[in-house]
């Protein structure tokens, strides 16, 4: 029988991580629709993206926390497998890539509410790219997970 708290342990980390990859898939969609609404709509989504990024933050932090919870409990860094490693890495990456790159974006799609189309338009494209960029990063690190651990 598998060991209780490895279990939840693992069901944790697969909740957040689902969490933190879900939670701004509805935002690049919204601001293309946005483009050429008023500035009531355009004020909405733009404090969906700031929500849902912020969100997105945290659980970003807690799959880190949960991944390191899993990787003490199965006995260090030097049981798990270089994938975990790996992986670890690139969401230590994606943070940052949040922190720096993705958070301004969203503060240009907030200033770019009362600029007119073409200001929502190139922060919106500049959104697109990062949000593409963290979702490659998730499916890597999707792929790292199933390959045969140690």
């Amino acid at each position: 029988m598998a060991d209780p708290i490895y279990v939840i342990l693992v069901v944790l980390h697969i909740a957040v991580a689902a969490t933190a990859f879900g939670i701004t898939l509805p935002v690049a969609s919204a601001l293309r629709r946005a483009v050429g609404q008023g500035r009531d709509v355009k004020a909405a989504i733009a404090m969906i993206a700031e929500r849902s990024g912020k969100m997105a933050g945290i659980f970003g932090l807690l799959t880190f926390a949960s991944g390191l919870a899993l990787v003490f409990y199965r006995g260090g860094f030097k049981v798990v497998s270089p994938t975990i490693h790996a992986s670890m890495g690139l969401i230590l990456v994606m943070i940052a890539l949040g922190g720096f790159y993705m958070r301004p974006t969203v503060a240009l799609i907030k200033a770019a509410v009362d600029k007119g189309d073409d200001a929502w338009q190139a922060a919106r494209k500049r959104y697109v790219i990062g949000d593409g960029i963290m979702s490659l990063m998730w499916l890597v690190i999707l792929v790292l997970m199933f390959i045969k651990q140690a």
